[in-house]
């Protein structure tokens, strides 16, 4: 029987994502280790992860969401349900799960059960549905890093498809990546954005932030807060 704690550990996974700028948690590395720390927790004998994310969660219900013209469908910062810890598992699993005092919620759907993978960005944030024949979610981020994510669990089901999952990840060896890209389509960003944040401070130090961990470019940063002010 496999060891799940030498294949992959919390740390591994937030490496992982990290590494590969697959999202992060502003609120500090130690939390979202936490949350991962529930996923690995969850993980069935012999199972372990191929590629781990990182972003903030909301789920949706789709009929209510055709109902209120995709309503719930453009989530913002701060109306997500919190950063949560996603992988995706050699046995064809997509895992994520969030830890809180006391409460920890762990959910998963197979990949191929997944009917809808759709990638909707703006100037600087953006978010992927992920519609399955059950949960139907969004995980929210900044476009570059929604972009990535929505590569990941394409080319994961894309894998099922071919019959084959690529990689195995250990802690003395690199993730494999797949041996294709698929390519994702791209919504025509949106002329005005707003953003759920109380201040101009608060919007522009987010920002600033998702620049410094280099997941926006400087031109990228300067657009937004040229935007933000008015000027553009």
């Amino acid at each position: 029987m496999t060891n799940k704690a030498q294949l992959w550990t919390a740390d591994d996974m937030y490496r992982f994502a990290r590494e590969n700028k697959l999202g992060f948690n502003i609120w500090g590395a130690w939390l979202q280790k936490l949350h991962f720390k529930v996923v690995a927790e969850s993980l069935l004998d012999d199972e372990y992860a191929v590629s781990s994310f990182i972003g903030r969660h909301t789920d949706y219900d789709d009929d209510e969401g055709e109902e209120n013209e995709g309503a719930q469908a453009d989530p913002k910062f701060f109306n997500t349900q919190g950063y949560y810890a996603y992988i995706i598992t050699n046995e064809n699993r997509l895992v994520y799960a969030r830890w809180r005092p006391f409460f920890h919620k762990v959910s998963s759907i197979p990949l191929n059960d997944i009917k809808n993978i759709e990638p909707i960005t703006h100037i600087i944030w953006g978010h992927v549905r992920v519609e399955s024949l059950g949960d139907n979610f969004s995980v929210f981020w900044t476009k570059s890093v929604v972009r990535r994510i929505a590569k990941r669990i394409q080319e994961g089901v894309s894998d099922i498809k071919n019959s084959h999952m690529y990689g195995g990840y250990q802690t003395n060896a690199p993730m494999q990546e797949p041996p294709q890209q698929q390519p994702m389509p791209e919504k025509t960003a949106e002329p005005k954005v707003v953003y759920d944040t109380s201040t101009m401070y608060e919007k522009l130090s987010s920002a600033k932030l998702s620049m410094e961990e280099g997941l926006i470019t400087a031109e990228e940063y300067d657009e937004y807060k040229e935007r933000l002010l008015g000027r553009k």
